[in-house]
């Protein structure tokens, strides 16, 4: 059972190690190091060795399986550094084996993926078979996003059985919107929590509403709030609650420097009840603020010594900050038993100035690098071409969860779009500012159906030059994070030079057998970190070729340099990888041919469907590191077959 769990492993995460490339350019990096290190360190003797007059040499592994269902496994792989191309081809036949393996592996279906250095394309047809843990299952999710459009919206619906940790039935509800411009974030939404139990403190009201006019703030609350037992001489009379209001609200405004006026519009206390409650209305103008922090700022910003800001400079951010208007800030709360229900509604204008002003104090340190002040600048300059383009950015979600003691249930909805996002995109341009705006396009399913759950989607994301940006994009977050190293961008600079040209790989399970197919073509696989593989010793290994058939292994290790020109045997049993069981072959002895990859038949998968294949769900950014998942087979392979070598 175990042995077909590792069958099912190895085809799997073939596919994916083709499809996702995750991680793939650090790890060209350190496969690299640790395969050399456990090749050099315990080498095997081949079984045979054949040499050329020049002194390249073939050498030859094979291993037979003792598992009966190894038999059921066939394929062919190689690596080739003359034609710069990676390519591997193995199926498994589930009814040669004693177990249903496809009940194993727990899927069927179809994937395929495909990159050049302009696209990145997959799609998939998969069914997860007897998926226990969910009850429901769906998902709906699509994103196109283009030059001159962007719109996305998702919906996940679920019902899992598990044991919480509840009693009772807990659960959580919110709805929320959302608008953007470049001067004004607007954000409305309700939320409810149901925590299944009554809070000890008892239940509340509470409804405030702040709206702001030029140098004065207008605060109107309405409340019923139930009172402890130490809090009801503070608020049993109209005189003591107008006095505890007054203590609240003078301390903020002596916070900031400036001056309120109270008004106590209606107050009425009851102590009928298993607490004594307060009901209150009142409204607080306060004014002489925004001077007053204005003031506050300018001097904590020169008096700061990092960032060597004058009067006039520190007065200047200062007054940028100030400058955020709060149109309106609603606010309200209801506790009623278990359950507490929260409403907000916003309106904030000018928020432009506050990020303008922060990225001024960022670029005023000492210490701000070339790059990271072409950062602040850039963000200046998308903040312009949002008001000039008068970009609109709306969205809106809706969330509901449920937990019970043996279930989690949750509904999820969401939308998002932008209006005159085509001309955000010219206004970009024009300040040559670039922006990673690949043409993206999503599509993803899912469904429960009879304990299965089906997933079907289709994906491509292309842009003119969508692998050179992204290679950029990681470039820069290597640089700029201390704990990657100069390893990484030596290994991106490395991938750029090999010339990438394309990747492909598909993968197909039915109850019967699999296939799963990868290919990768470079124009210059040389230039890729541990390509050719260097011994300590100083051999070259430039191709690695092998077959699986009959529950037999065969490897072939092509050795440049391997001995010297008209070497004899002796000479070439000097050789470490040459034990005294391995048969020497020197030249003129042997006439045989050894596996090579079919570069017309792998240049013809490589180019079938170009325009039919689609990309995974996950961020464009990540799935474009699967353009560098060729890097990661090399090190596969090798390690994969480390002890033939």
């Amino acid at each position: 059972m175990m042995r077909k769990k590792q069958i099912g492993a190895l085809v799997l995460s073939l596919f994916l190690v083709a499809s996702l490339g995750a991680t793939a350019i650090a790890a060209t990096q350190s496969t690299g190091a640790s395969t050399q290190e456990e090749f050099d360190a315990n080498p095997d003797e081949a079984d045979e060795v054949y040499v050329s007059e020049n002194g390249d040499a073939v050498l030859v592994y094979e291993e037979t399986s003792d598992d009966p269902d190894a038999e059921a496994v066939s394929g062919t792989f190689g690596i080739e550094t003359q034609t710069g191309l990676m390519h591997a081809l193995y199926g498994a036949d589930f009814t040669e084996m004693d177990e249903n393996v496809s009940e194993e592996l727990g899927m069927v279906g179809d994937a395929s993926f495909r990159m050049s250095p302009e696209s990145v394309t997959s799609s998939a047809d998969l069914t997860f078979r007897d998926v226990d843990a969910y009850d429901e299952f769906s998902a709906d999710v699509n994103l196109e996003q283009s030059r001159t459009t962007y719109a996305a919206n998702a919906n996940l619906a679920m019902v899992i059985n598990e044991s919480n940790y509840v009693e009772a039935e807990e659960s959580v509800d919110i709805s929320a919107q959302t608008r953007t411009t470049a001067t004004t974030f607007e954000s409305s939404g309700t939320m409810t929590v149901d925590s299944g139990t009554p809070a000890g403190e008892g239940d509340f009201t509470i409804d405030m509403t702040l709206t702001q006019s030029d140098d004065q703030y207008d605060l109107s609350v309405s409340e019923t709030r139930a009172l402890s037992d130490y809090e009801q001489d503070n608020w049993a009379t109209e005189e003591d609650a107008r006095a505890a209001l007054d203590r609240q609200f003078q301390s903020v405004a002596m916070n900031f420097g400036g001056d309120y006026d109270l008004t106590l519009e209606s107050y009425s206390y009851d102590d009928n009840g298993e607490s004594a409650t307060v009901d209150l209305e009142y409204s607080v103008t306060f004014t002489g603020i925004n001077d007053q922090v204005a003031d506050m700022i300018a001097m904590e910003l020169q008096n700061d010594p990092e960032l060597d800001l004058d009067e006039t400079e520190a007065r200047a951010i200062a007054d940028r900050l100030a400058e955020l208007h709060i149109e309106q800030l609603q606010f309200s709360a209801e506790q009623d038993g278990s359950t507490v229900v929260i409403d907000w509604n916003t309106e904030i204008h000018n928020y432009d100035q506050v990020v303008l002003g922060v990225i001024e104090i960022a670029e005023s340190l000492d210490d701000v690098d070339d790059e990271l002040a072409d950062q602040f600048d850039e963000a200046r300059q998308m903040i312009e071409a949002q008001k000039e383009a008068d970009l609109v950015q709306t969205s809106e979600f809706e969330l509901s969860m449920t937990q019970a003691p043996n279930e989690t249930s949750m509904e999820f909805s969401s939308s998002a779009d932008a209006e005159n996002w085509g001309d955000y995109v010219d206004e970009l341009e024009e300040r040559d500012v670039e922006q990673f705006i690949a043409e993206t396009s999503l599509s993803f399913e899912a469904e429960t159906v009879d304990g299965d759950i089906n997933i079907v989607y289709d994906y491509a994301a292309k842009d003119d030059a969508l692998l050179e940006r992204i290679l950029d994009e990681y470039e820069q977050m290597a640089e700029q994070d201390p704990m990657i190293g100069e390893e990484v961008t030596a290994a991106i600079e490395n991938f750029r030079a090999a010339e990438f040209e394309t990747a492909r790989a598909t993968m197909s399970i039915t109850e019967e057998e699999a296939e799963f197919e990868t290919a990768t073509a470079f124009g210059n696989m040389t230039e890729l970190e541990g390509v050719p593989f260097e011994t300590e010793d100083g051999l070259t290994v430039t191709a690695v070729h092998g077959e699986t058939e009959n529950a037999t292994t065969t490897m072939y290790v092509t050795v440049e340099g391997f001995v010297g020109e008209d070497a004899d045997e002796a000479e070439v049993r000097e050789q470490r990888q040459v034990g005294e069981d391995t048969t020497v072959n020197l030249p003129g002895e042997w006439d045989r041919e050894f596996p090579s990859i079919n570069e017309d038949e792998v240049r013809s998968f490589l180019e079938e469907g170009e325009d039919d294949d689609s990309l995974l769900p996950i961020s464009t950014t990540a799935a474009a590191a699967a353009g560098v998942a060729g890097v990661v087979v090399v090190g596969g392979l090798f390690v994969a077959y480390r002890r033939f070598y």
